[in-house]
């Protein structure tokens, strides 16, 4: 049975014989219908016929009975209706008297005739004085009057009759209804079939377009011509799949495609780099990836505009692009070329799928960084920016792109801390580096949330008499297990995470408690806080400066803010916006490696500053370096016309200090007067310098 189903299961899915099973079956009923409406009424004459003809009968019967009746010759009737019942088909015959006496009988069957009582039709047709007769089924009963010559009714004949001829007429006439409709079916279904079919052609053309449309090939039309619903219905799928086809083109663009420079995307690259180095595995091969990241284009960007800066990316996509095919055509790599694409921001990757060895990769790398050396023409200026490469060789290196691409953006990252506009090849212990950082990024977040950083002190001397002039505030970290750390050890990693501005703050607020205690007993010397970019850059990052000079109840005139340099000149306008509401309540500023940045002569007059810290490196140099001496000597100079004061960093020598002492330096800090020391160690320091004589000895101090 279940093959039986499976096949009617199979029939019964295709529209085509669905629709010919109902046409057949339309057919069938309808001849079937036609054929039954014949079928009655040719049993209703053939009924008639039978009827009239045992009338006749009968009647005939009634003529020769008259006498017979008159005379009550009993003999005579019996006889005649035995030999009328073997003559016809009748069952029973009788014949009733004006009286109701029946004067003659005569059945098919033998029965017992004493009794026999007139059938009510035979009764009926007595009253009546007429021709009575009843069909049940296919029992027919007749009864007939007799009548004289005088028009007496001298009595009935009544016969029954069972009409078999009549079944057999049913019988013969339904077999041949069957036939007929079988024969119609015979012909016409084929016909149907095939009608049926070429009618729904195009339901059927329809159905294979929207199987193709699920396996995403949309780029057809459908083309019926019937000029009905279904012509419609095609133009309507037309237009469906006209739209879906450029939706769907339009998202794979999104998805794969870069919008700014029209460079296939990180997802694009991704899948590209998957395949080729899952082919080198199998065959052998070798390719690298090259993880590209922009010098200098975050300070174009913010100069220029974010438009500007689009059209920048475009221009540096297209020189890549250039770089990589001119690349393919001389190592002869047509059939698969590298791909040029971009991740996000100013970060582009290469993917050379094919290379004989590493020397290629870093070819192609080296004529990378050269290209993006070039000046670009953006807006009527000329932009010069540089590219630090990350290389990564595969299968070496990685074989998923992953991993490829994580090795590459650290090999990148090393070339960006060495100077940047270089390429870098990634090696294992690059890896270890990476991890060592994590590691220590994690660390520092429980220092800052468990209380693991201290503050430490480093005296600033007045250069006139070896006075306390004040202490700058450093932080350190207190690590459970490698012991006290200087900021070296941490702070970049604290910027590249994001804490170097919650930490600034704490160093904030830690300096001017411990200032407030210091002026508690006695000790009225500011303190300097070095200010981190991130912290400076805050919205309230004055509100946050005046919130820890109320905690601490320090007066604003005990405080000093470092800025270096380069965040000094970078906006100087934003400078001053900050700067200045702080300065008007009493907090000084200074500015921080001074010498070391690209200062602007005109901007430094209206700068808001009160300090200049000459750079540690010009004074150590000093002394052996005219260069570096006639530097500080310039610095000491424009201090003094400005009218500010200067701090000497790094001051180690005595030699040192007698030299900035004659060029005219006001402050001194470096490990000749005393290296960073806890709070309590700088308040025995200051007490015992105010207890000195005022004049340098002949040793260091805390050496």
């Amino acid at each position: 049975m279940a093959p039986i189903r499976k096949a009617v299961s199979r029939v019964m899915r295709s529209l085509v014989m669905k629709f010919t099973i109902l046409t057949g079956m339309l057919i069938f009923a309808t001849t079937s219908m036609l054929m039954t409406l014949e079928s009655m009424s040719a049993q209703r004459e053939t009924r008639n016929l039978m009827i009239e003809r045992s009338i006749a009968t009968l009647q005939a019967a009634a003529t020769r009975l008259v006498n017979p009746i008159t005379v009550r010759d009993d003999s005579s009737i019996e006889t005649y209706l035995q030999n009328l019942l073997e003559s016809g088909n009748f069952t029973e015959l009788y014949v009733i008297n004006n009286h109701r006496e029946m004067l003659g009988e005569a059945y098919a069957d033998n029965r017992d005739r004493v009794g026999r009582r007139a059938a009510n039709l035979a009764v009926v047709s007595l009253g009546a004085g007429d021709l009575r007769y009843d069909l049940d089924g296919i029992t027919l009963e007749v009864a007939v009057p007799v009548y004289t010559e005088a028009r007496r009714l001298a009595g009935i004949v009544y016969a029954k009759q069972e009409l078999h001829e009549l079944v057999a007429s049913r019988n013969a006439m339904i077999q041949r209804q069957a036939l007929l409709a079988l024969f119609a079916l015979g012909i016409f279904l084929p016909m149907a079939a095939l009608l049926v079919g070429r009618a729904l052609r195009p339901i059927q053309t329809l159905t294979d377009a929207a199987r193709l449309a699920s396996s995403k090939t949309l780029d057809m039309r459908i083309r019926i011509d019937t000029g009905d619903e279904l012509e419609v219905l095609a133009n309507a799928f037309n237009r469906m799949f006209a739209r879906l086809d450029g939706n769907l083109k339009r998202i794979h663009r999104l998805a794969y495609v870069d919008m700014v420079t029209e460079l296939p995307n990180r997802e694009r690259f991704r899948k590209e780099t998957e395949r080729v180095a899952r082919r080198s595995l199998e065959d052998g091969g070798s390719g690298a990836v090259l993880f590209i990241d922009l010098d200098r284009f975050k300070r174009v960007n913010d100069s220029l505009g974010i438009g500007e800066g689009d059209r920048l990316l475009e221009m540096v996509g297209r020189r890549l692009t250039e770089v990589a095919r001119g690349c393919d055509m001389a190592l002869d790599n047509l059939t698969e070329p590298s791909m040029v694409a971009r991740l996000g921001g100013d970060e582009f990757t290469v993917l050379l799928p094919k290379i004989e060895d590493s020397s290629d990769a870093a070819r192609v790398a080296n004529k990378l960084v050269d290209a993006i050396r070039l000046p670009f023409e953006i807006s009527g200026h000329q932009v010069f920016l540089g590219a630090s490469i990350g290389v990564a060789v595969f299968p070496q290196d990685g074989a998923d792109p992953e991993t490829l691409m994580r090795h590459a953006d650290l090999a990148m990252a090393h070339a960006k801390r060495a100077g940047g506009s270089a390429a870098q090849f990634f090696e294992p212990t690059m890896n270890q580096s990476a991890f060592e950082r994590l590691v220590l990024e994690n660390e520092l977040r429980d220092a800052v949330q468990n209380d693991q950083l201290v503050v430490h002190y480093q005296p600033k001397l007045f250069m006139k008499n070896g006075g306390v002039a004040g202490a700058e505030a450093l932080v350190r970290w207190q690590h459970p297990t490698a012991g006290l750390l200087s900021p070296g050890a941490f702070i970049e990693a604290a910027e590249e995470c994001g804490l170097i501005g919650e930490i600034g703050d704490w160093v904030l607020r830690q300096a001017c408690r411990d200032a407030a205690e210091w002026r508690a007993l006695g000790l009225n010397v500011p303190v300097a806080v070095n200010v981190s970019a991130m912290q400076f850059e805050r919205t309230g990052f004055a509100e946050s400066v005046n919130q820890a000079l109320e905690d601490a109840n320090l007066p604003p005139e005990l405080l000093e803010l470092e800025l270096t340099e380069s965040i000094a000149m970078e906006n100087p306008d934003r400078v001053t916006e900050q700067v200045q509401p702080l300065r008007d309540r009493g907090v000084s500023f200074a500015i921080d490696d001074f010498g070391t940045g690209h200062s602007s002569l005109s901007y430094l007059t209206r700068m808001p500053f009160d300090v200049f810290k000459i750079d540690q490196s010009f004074v150590r140099d000093m002394a052996t370096n005219e260069h570096s001496r006639i530097v500080v000597e310039t610095i000491l100079a424009l201090a003094n016309s400005l009218k500010l004061e200067t701090v000497a960093e790094g001051v180690e020598t005595a030699e040192q200090m007698t030299m900035l002492r004659e060029l005219g330096a006001t402050l001194a800090q470096g490990f000749l007067f005393g290296r960073p020391m806890t709070m309590t160690n700088f308040v025995e320091f200051a007490q015992d310098a105010d207890r000195d004589d005022g004049e340098f000895g002949d040793t260091a101090v805390g050496i």
